[in-house]
């Protein structure tokens, strides 16, 4: 029996930046989904689909098929352009630790996330609305390719 079918349901289902790196985030939803308790909420972060998003996709194939001293490599390419592109999108410093990691393994992290997904806001609350859910609100990302947060409260 598929584990999934065992779980009951609950009044929160978090899944941050998770199931995008599934393979098949679509059919994630579809096992998450039905967990969630009526009335209960569903909170979800999924990339968000950019005109660079199908060139990370090939970066990060790439990345992750490297030998460790060429990932190195990738990661001295990198560092610095992301860097650079965080700080002028953000006006933060990128360096500041924000996700309990350095900007260092946050680069790692980045370049290795694969597999690797992305959806639009249109695309997400198209698949999850007809599924029994009402979209409450989406937080947007803080860079175009990164984490755009949605909340559905199943009805």
């Amino acid at each position: 029996e598929d584990a999934m079918q065992t779980l009951e349901t609950f009044d929160i289902v978090y899944a941050w930046g998770s199931l995008h790196h599934t393979g098949d985030m679509y059919r994630a939803f579809e096992n998450v989904l039905p967990h969630v308790k009526t009335g209960g909420a569903l909170c979800l972060a999924i990339y968000k689909r950019h005109f660079t998003s199908p060139v990370w996709l090939v970066i990060k194939k790439l990345y992750n098929k490297s030998p460790k001293w060429l990932k190195k490599c990738w990661i001295g390419i990198f560092y610095p352009i992301i860097y650079v592109t965080k700080f002028l999108v953000t006006f933060r410093k990128p360096g500041k630790m924000e996700r309990g990691m350095g900007f260092y393994y946050d680069v790692v992290d980045w370049l290795g996330g694969y597999p690797y997904e992305y959806a639009t806001e249109e695309e997400i609350v198209d698949f999850v609305l007809p599924l029994g859910f009402r979209h409450i609100m989406t937080i947007p990302a803080n860079v175009p390719t990164g984490n755009q947060e949605y909340i559905f409260e199943k009805i």
